[in-house]
């Protein structure tokens, strides 16, 4: 029985025990199951009672209940108010014929007909958003059970709200009407005190009472209550007889939801005469309270969409909670792991990748991740799903993040927090619980509006994602080219600290692939993380096993210089007689193929080695050449072959006559090999003449000429 009300209402009993109770044994007096009397002081035993009266009555009388509803009545209000007042009460206006008759009833017999709340008040129900659709709330409701009267609702578009009198239910306009107002209890709400850092619960607790109609008084389980004094609400420490704080005065005048309160006591070490703003509301543990006092579920808070009428529930949003003495250029500790080294988790996601043989680069689209664990800080109002505790830019530049540097690319490149990093908080344990500084359901902040959980900054992971698009250096071994097989290395060092504060996590660290496998060169195979261990800085590689798809090798060097050489040796089995057709040809594919290799040789990096598609080239031109010698050293063969036949008698001989053009006259002169005889051939008059002017026929056989 709270102190105040003592003077109110009888002692029930007085019980003192020098132990605490069991969870059963206060659930067994709570219910009025047991009639519990105390080990140190009991009630039935050594009292002397003097100036009172005593009564004794059933052990079950003591929890008798009034049966049905029970109503909070208010003077004539417009809709605005009774969209506040009934909700910020925990209650709500009767929205079915039954209860708004039953509430008719009991108006009669509590108002006189000539007081104006007698038979005229609100209904929840209206059709505000779609007409002829009525709703309780977000409720449609069956128009059959409002109980309209005749020729009601009429239709009129701005008739969008209802009201009972005792004909009936009509439909009425929002705006321009005032009704009484009787708010509809199925069972007494107990409200909430935030932000009065009270950590015992019966100074946390209050209940509302109405002894005058319009008038609320909320009664604490302990020294408190809040009530209107003077046409100002105060809060008031019973058991001192001294005020707290003053409310000041608001539209509408009163206490539920977030206020501002004058100080006249120290409340959470904040001196008197200063503001403070606390929260008194209806809603349970698991509901975040709207600055009108209205309840909805806590995981809509700063879910990235509006479900408070007044839009609180999107407002002062931040997810983490500095302390005071945060240093965002220090890297945080292990927490309970003795001078061990801070576990840096790396995640990498390779999107695409290109190998640029000629330049000796890899090209790499990447999502890098990195995520850790600051125990220096505290999170509130994390969501189970992590894509809704992402953090603006401005929280990311005031945390300590880890500098990853990219070690083998030209520039030095680094990890970078800008507009494009992502920054998230996951959600990996249960909240911690609920900071009674503030006027709210948890938020760490001594003057916050808002309300929220709290959790552990050592149980609850930081990450960052970016996407990067870096080019690392790759020194390849063509040796085997085109058949090669390559392993290029995105070398990773974590620049911020030294390994002995922070190092990579050789069980968590990850490497992914999204990439096409099937590159213009070659083929990718399973990447794979390999963690160093020399050096004063924690290092990575991501070993990226690359095979060189050689068909493009065979189809446009292999091939085509085998069939060149296929063609050189053919050259062979040419009559000797044809030397120019043999040396031409074989000079040809020589030619074709030194353009090969040189073409070959542009396309590749230059090497103090040999490659293999080198030793080739060089093979088939060097098969070309020794093609070439053998042509003329058969030619020679042949002509010495002819010049000793000549010499020697009983041999015929043969005279090879060159033809060459002389002079304008339309002949030719020619001589043998030896320069000893002319030929004068006169085309133009269609036959030859020899040196004995012996006329030849075009048409006889040329073996004659």
């Amino acid at each position: 029985m709270p102190y105040w009300m003592i003077k109110r209402k009888p002692i029930l009993q007085v019980n003192v025990w020098d132990k605490p109770l069991s969870a059963e044994e206060i659930q067994s007096l709570a219910e009025c199951r047991s009639n519990l009397q105390g080990n140190y002081v009991a009630w039935e035993e050594g009292w002397i009672l003097h100036n009172v009266t005593s009564y004794e009555v059933p052990l079950a009388h003591l929890c008798d209940r009034d049966l049905g509803p029970t109503y909070f009545w208010f003077p004539a209000g417009q809709y605005p108010l009774v969209q506040y007042l009934c909700p910020a009460l925990g209650s709500r206006l009767p929205r079915t014929f039954g209860e708004a008759f039953a509430m008719l009833e009991v108006g009669e017999r509590k108002f006189k007909e000539s007081d104006n709340c007698y038979t005229d008040y609100w209904l929840e129900v209206n059709d505000i958003e779609e007409e002829g659709v009525w709703k309780a709330g977000d409720d449609p409701v069956d128009m059959s059970t409002i109980g309209w009267s005749r020729q009601e609702p009429n239709g009129l578009q701005y008739e969008n709200c209802a009201a009972v009198t005792k004909g009936g239910v009509s439909d009425i306009d929002c705006s321009t009407n005032t009704k009484c107002i009787a708010c509809f209890f199925e069972e007494q709400q107990r409200f909430s005190l935030q932000g009065t850092c009270e950590t015992e619960l019966r100074n946390f607790y209050l209940t509302a009472f109405q002894y005058t109609t319009g008038e609320i008084d909320f009664v604490g389980y302990g020294a408190y209550y809040i009530k209107k004094v003077e046409g100002v609400w105060t809060w008031t420490n019973a058991v001192t007889n001294q005020t707290i704080a003053r409310m000041e005065e608001t539209i509408p005048n009163f206490p539920m939801g977030r206020r501002w309160w004058r100080l006249n006591q120290l409340v959470c070490g904040q001196k008197p005469g200063g503001r403070r703003r606390l929260l008194l509301s209806p809603c349970l543990p698991d509901q975040f309270t709207c600055d009108d006092a209205t309840c909805i579920p806590l995981l809509n808070r700063c879910d990235l969409k509006y479900d408070c009428r007044d839009n609180s529930d999107e407002v002062e949003c931040e997810l983490v909670a500095f302390p005071q003495d945060y240093q965002n250029h220090l890297p945080p500790r292990a927490g309970g792991r003795g001078e061990k080294s801070l576990a840096i988790v790396l995640t990498i996601n390779v999107e695409f990748l290109s190998v640029k043989t000629m330049g000796m680069t890899m090209e790499i689209s990447h999502e890098f991740g990195l995520s850790w664990i600051d125990n220096r800080l505290l999170y509130q109002n994390l969501k189970e799903d992590n894509t809704m505790n992402s953090l603006p830019a401005a929280t990311m530049m005031k945390l300590w993040t880890p500098q990853v540097s990219f070690v083998n690319t030209k520039n030095n490149e680094r990890t970078l927090i800008d507009a494009e990093t992502t920054m998230v908080v996951h959600r990996r344990a249960d909240a911690i619980g609920r900071d009674k500084t503030a006027p709210a359901e948890g938020k760490p902040s001594l003057f916050t509006q808002q309300q929220m959980d709290i959790f552990s900054g050592d149980k609850n992971a930081l990450s960052t994602r970016r996407k990067y698009g870096t080019v690392f250096m790759c020194d390849l071994d063509l040796a085997l080219y085109p058949f090669d097989a390559q392993e290029c290395y995105m070398r990773l060092r974590i620049s911020s600290a030294s390994k002995s504060f922070l190092e990579f996590d050789t069980i968590e660290s990850s490497v992914n692939s999204t990439a096409n496998k099937l590159l213009l060169e070659y083929e990718v195979g399973e990447l794979f993380l390999q963690h160093g261990e020399a050096g004063m800085f924690s290092e990575v590689m991501v070993r990226i096993p690359l095979t060189r798809r050689y068909g493009y090798a065979i189809l446009n060097i292999y091939i085509p210089t085998l069939v060149l050489l296929v063609v050189s040796y053919v050259t062979l089995f040419f009559r000797p007689a044809i030397f120019d057709t043999r040396m031409m040809s074989a000079l040809t594919v020589q030619l074709v193929i030194a353009t090969l290799f040189s073409q070959v040789s542009a396309s590749l990096p230059k090497t103090s080695y040999f490659k293999m598609v080198d030793v080739w080239l060089i093979f088939c031109i060097g098969l070309t050449f020794l093609t070439i010698i053998f042509h003329v050293l058969v030619d020679y063969m042949v002509n010495q072959t002819k010049v000793a036949d000549k010499e020697q008698p009983g041999k015929a001989f043969v005279n090879t006559i060159t033809v060459s053009p002389v002079g304008s006259g339309g002949g030719f002169v020619s001589s043998n090999r030896n320069g000893q005889r002319m030929l004068r051939v006169n085309t133009f008059e269609g036959f030859f003449t020899n040196s004995r002017n012996e006329v030849l026929s075009c048409d006889d056989n040329p073996r004659q000429l």
